[in-house]
């Protein structure tokens, strides 16, 4: 199995955010849904803006 693919594995868990001292992408969607509602449409694929992932590399 390849870095990439256990990273992309360790990513998609919440548990791994969790251990890490942060929230996953998924809950903090959730959240934010849940505050903005109708407003708030995720765009994760074509985020301009820095992500949790583009700091989360294998050691």
């Amino acid at each position: 199995m390849s870095n990439h693919t256990v990273l992309e594995q360790l990513r998609r868990n919440p548990t791994e955010w969790h251990r890490r001292g942060m929230t996953s992408p998924t809950e903090i969607d959730q959240l934010v849904t849940e505050r903005l509602g109708h407003l708030y449409i995720s765009n994760s694929l074509n985020a301009a803006e820095p992500s949790y992932a583009d700091f989360f590399v294998a050691a």
